[in-house]
């Protein structure tokens, strides 16, 4: 898999060097509790199991660390898309998400690293659509995927493994004309 450059983040693969950071960074509840797929409390197993699904990802899935470029062994988040799993889940549906750990919070991060992998999504994978959500309580998050482009498609619920309740969410939805004709904006 490449690896992304932005303006201040490495997005690279991730290792299995990266398990302690992972797990250390991962269980805040303040992160799980605003994601629907990341328990609490989050293990050095959790890390390892994480890394061991993301080697079998299929051809049209990417993940990646996100990394200061100052320092890209040292892992602050992660990045990527999927199929999306569940059983409420249509099989052609793409997922994307991310995640940072709590002193990467509010630096612009998530939306730089978000515009690299959805471009990767788009114009390397030649994905044609994205739907993911965001927890109601987690608006930041929601911000971020409107400046990447994401369109609002309503509310609904959704369950957070973190928490271990259901909560609702809104349903946000980015096709290939949308990101393309988004790109073409912001250039």
């Amino acid at each position: 898999m490449d690896q992304i450059e932005t303006e201040r983040l490495l997005l690279r693969p991730l290792r299995e060097a990266d398990a302690p950071r992972l797990a250390k960074l991962a269980n805040h509840p303040e992160i799980a509790h605003m994601l629907a797929t990341m328990p609490h409390p989050y293990s050095l197993s959790d890390a390892e199991d994480f890394l061991e699904s993301v080697r079998e990802l299929p051809a049209n899935a990417a993940n990646f660390a996100i990394t200061l470029k100052d320092k890209p062994g040292e892992l602050i988040g992660g990045t990527g898309y999927a199929p999306a799993r569940g059983p409420d889940k249509p099989a052609h549906e793409i997922d994307f998400g991310y995640w940072l750990g709590l002193d990467y919070w509010g630096k612009g991060y998530a939306t730089e690293a978000a515009r690299a992998v959805l471009r990767h999504a788009f114009e390397v994978n030649t994905i044609e659509r994205i739907d993911t959500e965001h927890l109601v309580i987690n608006p930041a998050s929601g911000r971020v995927l409107a400046k990447a482009g994401f369109l609002d498609e309503g509310e609904r619920t959704c369950f957070s493994q973190g928490s271990g309740e259901t909560r609702p969410s809104r349903k946000m939805v980015l096709t290939r004309a949308r990101y393309l004709e988004h790109k073409a904006k912001q250039s």
